[in-house]
């Protein structure tokens, strides 16, 4: 029986290891030039999973700290919003004041012209806090804004659910409703 030198029968009883560095000697490369994957490693696996962990962990502490981050500027952002809403009562009596005041005489002029530069002071005040007044005579009937609590029939020109008389203005406190208006609509 005729043998092939090219095939070893000692080769079959080579390890991999073996193999491996033969390969490597043909390609010029060390053996520590290139890692195996060693998926059987317990320990391998274990220090894969611990890896994984820290990196999940990572990422919860990261959500977490811009989580809070929001948290702290909203804060900080409506953080006046209670004292103001505490003030509505004051403006009301001061709308209500000089609507009501009369004009007429000139004694009751100063008291009129002081109450209104207050008024305005004021509210100029609060609008830079952040608080500005809900646009409504006029205005179609919002719901979100807005609290109906009178109807009466529409009149020539006027559409339905528009709002015409304000009873009680409603205000916003930067983007977020702090009163709603109570108004008069406009039914067809």
């Amino acid at each position: 029986m005729k043998t092939n030198d090219a095939y070893d029968n000692s080769s079959v009883n080579t390890s991999e290891e073996e193999v491996v560095d033969e390969i490597l000697e043909e390609a010029g490369l060390e053996e520590a030039e290139i890692e195996f994957p060693q998926d059987d490693n317990p320990q391998d696996k274990e220090l894969k999973e611990a890896k994984e962990r820290i990196v999940r962990l990572l990422a919860d502490f990261d959500n977490y700290r811009k989580r809070v981050q929001r948290e702290k500027e909203d804060w900080l952002r409506y953080s006046s919003m209670g004292f103001v809403e505490k003030l509505l009562p004051v403006v009301d009596n001061l709308d209500r004041a000089l609507e009501n005041l009369n004009c007429q005489e000139e004694e009751v002029q100063g008291i009129f012209s002081g109450i209104a530069m207050i008024y305005r002071q004021f509210m100029e005040i609060l609008q830079n806090e952040g608080m500005e007044p809900i646009e409504d005579i006029g205005q179609s009937f919002d719901p979100l804004v807005h609290e109906a609590v009178m109807q009466e029939p529409a009149e020539e020109g006027q559409e339905d659910n528009q709002i015409v008389v304000v009873m009680r203005k409603g205000y916003r406190f930067k983007d977020k409703l702090l009163r709603p208006a109570m108004v008069k609509v406009a039914k067809k």
